[in-house]
């Protein structure tokens, strides 16, 4: 999916959770306040155990297991964390030498004084385009129309091949021009080359943690609102059950559509949580959405009966309701409640139904 589609759905989540947040608990949250989607204690300790399920870009086995080597425990790290699990460093090796370096940080040495110098707040690793641009100038002593050329390279604008092997070309004559033993030149190269097509800038990694910060510090603190916002998103890098356990780990009581208190999408009333009926496979979309309108329009279905009357619905999709219990308000059991509902749907002659 690309990143657009991915930071419109993650903000579908997140707008999501503050409507249902004020709509179930009064509370109007004000997530683009920077005190709480920078830094937030009870925040940091989910971020550090890799609690972060719904969480937008951080949810993925990948980045969890990376947010727990790192002990990422503030939102500084969580912005490096997010650009060295890109292919680019990832490919490189440089994600494990970043790991080691940050838990290790009296235990390595910089490739180079320029490194140390240019990139000390990375441990002298090239996590950002910024930071490529800054080693092929300073250590490379590449002029800035080639830093541009990589530039353009890394942003997949204008990616010339000829043009790359002639920053290639100077980069190593004006190593060998300072005197870099060539080895440390090639292996810098390579790590250069890593990059191409797939690094960040560094304002683009700050955005995508500072969302992931607003949407962990909703599920720390509204796991429930949170959870069912991010099922209504149609979820992310799990299936819909996943979310629903998270859900229900945080203290919802799950409850299968009713036909008289679900909607087309999930709802809650208080910690009691009610599966939409857009997860029903087998319901149309159609039908589904006329169960929740004829309901608003006319109150509350009475009775299989008063159900069947009022909904323009065949026996295939009755049977998916009886079985999932939406019509558990009427005491009856499943069988009772097909045998009525086949007998009503016989006297039904199909040009009065319009069978779906």
């Amino acid at each position: 999916m690309d990143h657009d589609g991915l930071e419109q759905r993650g903000l579908g989540h997140i707008d999501e959770s503050l409507r249902l947040i004020e709509m179930n608990c009064g509370v109007k949250v004000d997530i683009r306040d920077n005190a709480i989607s920078k830094n937030e204690a009870a925040c940091n300790v989910f971020l550090e155990r890799g609690k972060t399920i719904g969480c937008f870009y951080i949810e993925s086995p990948a980045m969890r297991g990376l947010l727990r080597r790192l002990k990422c425990n503030d939102y500084k790290i969580l912005v490096a964390a997010s650009s060295i699990i890109r292919p680019g460093v990832a490919q490189s090796g440089m994600m494990k030498e970043y790991i080691f370096r940050h838990n290790y940080p009296d235990r390595f040495e910089y490739f180079h004084e320029v490194f140390k110098e240019q990139l000390g707040e990375t441990y002298g690793i090239m996590v950002y385009q910024e930071d490529v641009i800054k080693i092929a100038l300073h250590y490379g002593g590449l002029p800035a129309a080639d830093g541009d050329i990589l530039r353009r390279a890394m942003s997949g604008k204008g990616r010339s091949k000829e043009a790359l092997q002639k920053v290639k070309e100077h980069f190593f004559e004006s190593c060998a021009q300072q005197g870099h033993p060539m080895k440390l030149s090639e292996e810098i190269y390579r790590q250069i080359e890593s990059f191409a097509g797939y690094s960040f800038c560094k304002a683009h990694s700050a955005s995508y943690a500072v969302e992931s910060y607003q949407s962990l510090y909703l599920k720390v603190h509204y796991p429930i609102e949170f959870m069912v916002a991010v099922i209504n998103n149609m979820g992310g890098f799990y299936r819909t059950e996943v979310y629903v356990h998270e859900a229900r780990m945080s203290g919802a009581h799950i409850q299968n559509p009713c036909v008289n208190k679900s909607e087309y999408t999930t709802t809650l009333y208080g910690i009691e949580v009610f599966l939409g009926f857009m997860h029903l496979d087998g319901l149309q979309g159609k039908v589904a959405l006329e169960i929740v309108a004829e309901r608003e329009r006319n109150g509350n279905y009475k009775s299989m009966e008063d159900f069947i009357n009022r909904i323009p619905i065949g026996i295939e999709g009755i049977q998916i309701l009886i079985f999932i219990g939406a019509f558990r308000f009427t005491g009856k059991t499943k069988n009772q409640l097909l045998v009525i509902a086949r007998l009503i749907l016989v006297n039904f002659k199909p040009e009065n139904r319009n069978l779906y």
